[in-house]
This record gives C-alpha cells, structure tokens and sequence, in this order.
C-alpha cells in the first residue's frame, strides 16, 4: 500500500552548489525511479544549530513522495552511504494537515486581496472640476 511520506535531507553546506544539485538530484532520481515523486522543496544554505561532523552549515531538502515501505528503506541505505549527507529525517505525511494548510494560506491569501480592494476604495479621490490649490511663495 502506497502512503504520503516527506523526507529532509542536510546536505554538507560547506559543498559547491555544482555538488550540492547533484546530490539532490540524485535522491530525485531514485524517488522518480521507485516511488510516485511529487516536488521537491529546497530551503537552501541555513546555519545549524549545533556541529556535525565539524559543519556549521547545512543545505536543506525536502522531498515529497507517496510510495511502498521498501523504498524507504532502500532510500535510508542510500543515504547513509552518501558522505554528503550531515542528517535526514523521513516521516509519514498526514495529507488531511496538508489540505488543511492549503485551505488556511487560501483564506488569508484572499482576506488579504479584500482588505488591498477596501483600502483602495476608501482613499479620497480629487473630484474632477475641482480647483486646485496652488503653492504660494513666501514673500
């Protein structure tokens, strides 16, 4: 049975971007090769709270994907055996939280558009004819 899982890789920050997207899409790969590969979501070069393995940097991933319990299994060997990996994490993904934070960003995302339209609407506009004021020079 096919389930949800997210997974998030710390790759080595202290790598070259060239090593760093080849890491990455390597993973990719092989989540395209045996699992249903969804997107992947990069957060980039960020500070990490504590060393590891003698790193204050990290690159972070995370991958989504719906696939078998093997393919988890086989991915964790994969990514043991990649020195470029500081630390991962893989969880099953709870999609009714996904659904959920779609409907709450929408909800904002609109509220925010009426508040813009409102704000628009209530800022005084010259009426057309009116005269307007001239600046005066002190004399």
């Amino acid at each position: 049975m096919k389930r949800p899982y997210e997974t998030v890789i710390v790759f080595d920050g202290t790598q070259s971007d060239d090593v760093l997207h080849k890491e990455q899409a390597q993973i990719e790969e092989f989540l395209k090769q045996n699992a249903s590969f969804e997107k992947t979501d990069v957060w980039g070069k960020r500070g990490i709270a504590y060393p590891i393995k003698k790193k204050k940097l990290g690159y972070y991933c995370l991958f989504l994907y719906e696939g078998e319990g093997q393919v988890i299994g086989a991915l964790e060997r994969q990514i043991k055996l990649n020195e470029c990996v500081l630390r991962h994490l893989t969880v099953v993904r709870n999609v009714k939280n996904d659904a959920a934070r779609a409907a709450f960003f929408a909800r904002r995302e609109k509220a925010i558009e009426e508040a813009t339209a409102t704000a628009k609407a209530s800022t005084p506009t010259e009426a057309a004819g009116a005269p307007k004021e001239q600046a005066t020079e002190p004399l």
